[in-house]
């Protein structure tokens, strides 16, 4: 997939850096997408490390990560 490709009316699209806004800590990018019906919009974030590993979230657990200037993100 493209970097920035999201499905229609997702909010946040690959490559995106994201985090958990409560609870466990977990920061990752966008690297796929998952919905059922309890969860509409989900997202698969992969820890920002070379092979880091993956977790699932729903689209209300997470908000982006603020980036200074420059950065590709912000």
């Amino acid at each position: 997939m493209e970097p920035g490709w999201k499905p229609d009316g997702w909010r946040w699209g690959i490559g995106t850096l994201l985090r958990k806004h409560s609870g466990a800590w977990w920061e990752g990018r966008v690297v796929g997408f998952y919905s059922t019906i309890q969860t509409p919009h989900g997202y698969n974030l992969q820890l920002d490390r070379p092979f880091g590993p993956t977790q699932i979230y729903p689209e209300s657990a997470l908000e982006p990560v603020p980036t200074t200037a420059g950065d590709r993100d912000g």
